[in-house]
């Protein structure tokens, strides 16, 4: 696969885009110690690895961070099956990565379009800010976007250096949480306009025009084509053409002379561009039916939502486990699995159930059994789930299917110390029980062993 400049996919963008379209495959990042490839599945990274021996312990999210070196220049693309590996919400790395690895000349020419304008907050903010794990001083930020704001403002009500502000503006942009505020917007309230008030005098501004204007200008604003012109999906050809017209008349030069709002020239050219492009998608009827199906895309961002949400508990329920807070663990990954069953948040939810001191291992193995069994179908190669379902199984004195899984374990990860352990143990009872004289004498002969 050819190489992509960084310049045309900085990197807080491109795993914006990544998760957009779920992707599945790998990005390698050069480095003239080693490359680093960090692998995706569902848009979402679930494991790195490195050439370079310095960063041969790295984790995942640690790796992830070696894209947004001052240093990478290109990275290479490539869709490719990925299995295995535990998914990571990539949201609260951006921040990071654009915190440790950015310096602020860097930050300022990669969010100028910001400086150019107001803007404010995106009605779904609110409910995607916590992804991004910001400090509570980060939250201020967030909250003064309610209103439209500019970069001066902000830097005047807050005691967040100036790079920080920037980190918190960039990484709302790139998952379009953020929306302009045209020049002329409202953002306070006008006085009602007079009854059949169409024109204005020269000099004077229409209250009522520049309202109908913004909202034009927002409707303009839209992703889809068919919104932007203000359409049915159902629209033909007929139709988008008339509606075109009709739109090109309202942000004609003429007309806003007429209204009293010639103020907003600058704003209807840009409009107009967006407008002549959402026309040009959809007069052409093959284009056309691409936009035709606007609520697979709202169910497309639903479902990354809920990825992101379930990698956010599971993550909570590891911090659970390595605190032996088994009930607190349980109840994490059950979450996690009911927001979306990956092999990892069922097998992990399973094994916590089963080890949990709180529960009766006899009356939920088989549950666990067969839960540990499915996610070894959604993710056939992680060796720690064949580990787990063999020891269920040895508990069940399934000796022959315990070793069978223990060897599975073994093969996709020779390293596995846990599966090889087991699987030496189930060697020395099968040796034990073919030789009944050393298995009734071995105990009793250990204690003349040499200490």
């Amino acid at each position: 696969m050819p190489w992509t400049p960084i310049s045309q996919a900085q990197p807080p963008l491109l795993l914006i885009h990544l998760l957009d379209t779920h992707f599945e495959g790998f990005v390698r990042v050069p480095d003239a110690q080693g490359d680093v490839i960090i692998h995706f599945r569902n848009g979402v990274p679930v494991k790195a690895e490195s050439q370079n021996p310095a960063m041969s312990g790295y984790s995942t999210e640690q790796l992830l961070l070696s894209l947004f070196s001052p240093s990478v220049e290109k990275v290479e693309i490539e869709k490719i099956a990925v299995s295995g590996g535990t998914p990571v919400n990539p949201l609260p790395w951006i921040r990071r990565g654009l915190r440790e690895k950015y310096d602020l000349v860097r930050l300022e020419n990669e969010t100028r379009e910001l400086s150019k304008s107001r803007f404010m907050a995106s009605p779904k903010l609110a409910s995607c800010a916590g992804h991004f794990e910001f400090t509570e001083q980060e939250m201020e930020i967030v909250g003064q976007l309610s209103e439209p704001r500019t970069i001066p403002e902000l830097r005047a009500g807050s005691t967040l250096p100036f790079k920080e502000i920037l980190v918190v503006l960039y990484c709302l942009a790139a998952c379009r949480l953020l929306q302009p505020v045209r020049e002329g917007a409202a953002t306070g309230s006008f006085a009602p306009p007079a009854p059949s008030a169409d024109s204005a005098p020269a000099g004077a501004e229409n209250p009522e025009a520049v309202r109908e204007m913004q909202e034009l200008l927002q409707q303009l604003a839209a992703e889809n084509p068919f919104e932007r012109l203000g359409l049915p999906v159902t629209a033909q050809t007929a139709e988008i053409e008339a509606r075109f017209k009709e739109l090109v008349k309202k942000l004609h030069p003429d007309t806003l002379a007429r209204k009293g709002i010639s103020h907003m020239a600058q704003s209807a050219q840009e409009a107009f561009a967006r407008l002549t492009e959402g026309y040009n998608l959809l007069k052409d009827e093959a284009t056309r039916e691409k936009y035709r199906k606007p609520e697979k895309q709202q169910e497309d961002m639903a479902e990354v939502r809920r990825v992101l949400e379930a990698e956010m508990l599971y993550q909570k329920g590891i911090i659970h486990y390595r605190r032996k807070e088994y009930d607190l663990a349980e109840q994490a990954f059950l979450e996690a699995r009911q927001k979306h069953e990956d092999g990892s948040h069922l097998a992990m939810w399973a094994w916590i159930r089963y080890i949990n001191p709180g529960n009766d291992k006899k009356a939920v193995r088989d549950e666990v059994k067969a839960a540990l069994q499915k996610a070894i179908q959604l993710t056939p190669r992680e060796a720690d789930f064949y580990y787990y379902l063999g020891k269920v199984c040895a508990d069940m004195d399934q000796i022959a299917t315990a070793r069978q899984y223990f060897v599975r374990a073994v093969e996709i990860n020779n390293e596995h110390i846990e599966a090889a352990r087991e699987l030496r143990l189930l060697e020395r009872r099968q040796k034990n029980a073919s030789n009944p004289i050393a298995h009734a004498t071995g105990t009793f002969l250990n204690l003349f062993k040499k200490k």
